[in-house]
């Protein structure tokens, strides 16, 4: 069954790993069976544009270099249709989640892991069922799912105090069971493609509404510069003068 978010069901534990064959920003293919030979598999699907994603980039780097040189292997994968991302939701980058701009910001951001893009068919996402960028899949050595969710319990890296991706993986190691195997993933939502229509209608809205301009009175300046004390943001700005 679908899941509440209108996707796909997530992944059930102890499932096989779906494979997958999906370009990387390194300009290369990845298959599933290139890291055979590591003892874990993290599968973190995330994207360019979610605020929340971005605020995980550092600790998704941290886990990838923790455990790099214990026989774990990390693998990021971008499920968005680009076409799906809403222009309202671009609000908080400067990239979107094409493959080029998925390289930009592996670039800029030094990622030490693989990123790959499903953007085109969400094949792999369909078989995994990301509700949400970040969403962590963590695999045994015979990849069978051990534990999907979250990362952690707070998006503030300092006011985390469950850490059950990593909980997961040092459990795993030690051959143990992992005592959390599924929690809630936090963050942007998954744009599948059937929202596609809904981010071509906000676009061609923004295109063809009026926008309403009126002239601001004297006595309605004046009425701002008291502000009770609060914040006040101005901006002045003319149709003819480019962004800056």
């Amino acid at each position: 069954m679908p899941h509440e978010t209108g996707g796909p069901p997530i992944l059930k534990i102890g499932s096989p790993a779906p494979d997958f064959d999906l370009p990387g920003v390194d300009g290369k293919q990845h298959r599933l069976s290139e890291y055979a030979a590591s003892k874990l598999l993290v599968v973190v699907f995330t994207c360019d544009h979610c605020p929340v994603a971005q605020m995980y980039e550092k600790r998704i780097k941290q886990l990838a270099a923790d455990y790099r040189d214990r026989g774990v292997t990390l693998v990021a994968i971008n499920p968005n249709d680009p076409k799906a991302v809403h222009l309202s939701e671009m609000g908080h980058t400067d990239l979107g989640d094409t493959l080029p701009e998925m390289k930009l910001r592996a670039e800029y951001r030094r990622l030490n892991y693989p990123y790959l893009s499903d953007g085109a068919t969400q094949s792999v996402a369909l078989k995994y069922g990301p509700t949400a960028t970040p969403h962590v899949f963590v695999f045994d050595e015979q990849r069978k799912l051990q534990y999907e969710g979250r990362i952690d319990n707070n998006t503030r890296e300092e006011l985390g105090i469950k850490h059950e991706a990593r909980d997961a993986i040092e459990a795993l190691l030690a051959g143990k069971a992992v005592a959390v195997q599924s929690t809630p993933a936090v963050g942007c939502s998954t744009k599948w493609a059937y929202k596609e229509a809904g981010a071509e209608a906000e676009i061609h809205s923004s295109d063809t509404d009026p926008a309403a301009v009126d002239l601001a009175t004297a006595d309605q300046i004046k009425a701002l510069r008291p502000n009770n004390g609060k914040l006040l943001l101005v901006n002045l700005w003319a149709t003819w003068c480019e962004p800056v």
